[in-house]
């Protein structure tokens, strides 16, 4: 059955756009499965990491506004395909203002995994509890959460999960996502690392899931200028660097709960 993750948190900085790049790339090899990422974001950052192509005026936004068709706006790059993000996904709040809009991204996913027979499909979102957010918790399977050891990226988890529990136990239930991982991004040995990692952990054991979510880190990235400069992956560049075993070991923890 198929899947949609977003690596998600309204925190800036703490690599969701990266992270999605990196277990994308995973998931696709190890499974050899059929891989969509949809930017959703205003900033259009993953997209032009990947080295995708902005100027064709068929993006998200254009999908989810109906002025073009989910396949126009498809595009094939060798680490997965996707659908690019669009500066007017800015006027989000004023577009999508209807009650039902928050429906329009698990709308577009029935769409590209009955039509276009996607296994996988990742969302990535901007920093900012918006109503674009709301969609992408609506449509959503899994959650991953991407933190920095830091206070302000810490709590951040918390408002997250309230985030997306108040769309899971609404009136209208809106959502089913599971909240299935938390990453901890630009790990370096040091107390303060330590210290975020123990409270990752305890917050995981402490949640009332029947299956608790993992809990993984990355370290530093010191090859992501490299890669976006190459407009690919570090999982793609090398399989045996410790951050591709990293992300391949989050891709196996994601491929194996479906078995749960």
């Amino acid at each position: 059955m198929a899947k949609v993750i977003s690596l998600s948190s309204a925190k800036g900085g703490v690599g969701k756009s990266s992270c999605t790049v990196e277990l994308a790339s995973a998931i696709r090899d190890i499974s050899g499965k059929k891989v969509l990422v949809v930017d959703l974001d205003e900033n259009c950052s993953l997209s032009k990491n990947v080295g995708a192509d902005l100027t064709t005026g068929k993006t998200i936004y254009e999908v989810l506004k109906g002025i073009c068709t989910p396949d126009e706006a498809v595009q094939h790059n060798e680490l997965f395909d996707i659908m690019v993000g669009s500066k007017s996904l800015s006027l989000a709040a004023i577009d999508f203002c209807k009650r039902d809009d928050i429906y329009l991204m698990a709308d577009l996913v029935d769409i590209m995994v009955n039509d276009y027979h996607y296994d996988y499909i990742f969302i990535d979102n901007a920093p900012s509890r918006s109503v674009l957010l709301n969609m992408t918790y609506v449509a959503a399977d899994y959650i991953i959460i991407p933190t920095l050891s830091d206070d302000s990226s810490m709590d951040m988890i918390e408002e997250t999960e309230d985030d997306i529990a108040k769309l899971v136990n609404g009136r209208n239930h809106e959502s089913h996502a599971q909240v299935i991982g938390y990453i901890l991004n630009s790990y370096k040995r040091s107390v303060m690392y330590d210290i975020a990692m123990e409270k990752l952990e305890a917050h995981a054991a402490n949640r009332e899931d029947e299956i608790k979510p993992f809990v993984a880190y990355i370290k530093e990235m010191i090859k992501m200028s490299e890669v976006k400069t190459l407009h690919t992956s570090v999982y793609n560049l090398g399989k045996s660097s410790p951050i591709s075993r990293s992300f391949y070991d989050i891709a196996q923890k994601v491929l194996e709960r479906e078995d749960m």
